[in-house]
């Protein structure tokens, strides 16, 4: 796993989650890097990810709040949402579904 997953990939992957902050290279120190570089050594990490990745995503938010209706119409959600988000985009189709 040390060939793939570098520490340099993933600093440039958590840079480009954090390219719409006023300082991407200040908010992507070290520590988050190792945050993220240190689990992937684990033993095991690499059938998780593999789980991740190929497992069922689960319900989507639509179909969440299809099943639950009641419910969410009893309860408030806030959410804040950057329209500039690189990993859930605010244009798709879930953050269409809250707009």
């Amino acid at each position: 796993l040390e060939d793939v997953v570098t520490k340099d990939l993933l600093r440039n992957a958590l840079l480009g989650l954090y390219k719409c902050s006023l300082d991407p290279e200040l908010r992507v120190d070290d520590a988050l890097v190792e945050s993220f570089y240190l689990p992937a050594k684990d033993p095991g990490s690499v059938e998780a990810l593999n789980q991740i990745y190929t497992n069922d995503a689960g319900k989507t938010p639509m179909q969440l709040h299809e099943d639950h209706a009641d419910f969410m119409k009893k309860t408030p959600v806030h959410l804040v949402w950057g329209t500039e988000d690189q990993v859930t985009p605010f244009a798709g189709p879930v953050g269409q579904f809250y707009l």
